[in-house]
């Protein structure tokens, strides 16, 4: 479970950084390994890869859909350009998993978000956090539900 966490954190700040920057993906996938391979050779086992590059790399294509998902459920007072660039990564990773990770139960990829985004925000901003995936997995994941 931690490895999955890890993959997830290490996720968001590569995807902040592309939203950001507006960078080759894969150039700052190998960016961010080289700046952090110290962690990487001590954490291998605590940490998936494959999950790590699986959403970095669905998040960039379906960036569209993930961006026109967040829009459609902001207020009208709130345009998309206010949101935190740091929980735009986080919501774009929880919403790609809600939408492609099906082996995934939601209410775990929903948790993980949560717990992460409480890393970074107050409990204002991880309620919005919540409020939105929770949201999304309604329309997303209805099977889980019943």
């Amino acid at each position: 479970m931690k490895a999955k966490r890890n993959a997830r954190v290490a996720a968001v700040q590569v995807i902040f950084q592309y939203y950001f920057s507006k960078s080759d993906i894969k150039k700052i996938i190998n960016d961010y390994q080289t700046l952090n391979e110290g962690f990487f050779k001590k954490q291998l086992k605590n940490f998936d890869k494959k999950l790590f590059k699986k959403i970095i790399l669905g998040v960039c294509e379906n960036e569209k859909k993930i961006k026109f998902f967040i829009r459609e459920n902001l207020s009208e007072n709130w345009p998309y350009d206010r949101i935190d660039s740091t929980i735009t990564a986080i919501l774009s990773l929880g919403i790609y998993e809600l939408s492609f990770c099906k082996e995934t139960p939601h209410k775990v990829i929903i948790d993980e978000y949560v717990s992460i985004s409480g890393l970074f925000f107050s409990k204002k901003n991880v309620g919005f956090v919540n409020g939105l995936l929770d949201t999304f997995s309604k329309g997303i994941r209805q099977n889980e539900r019943n």
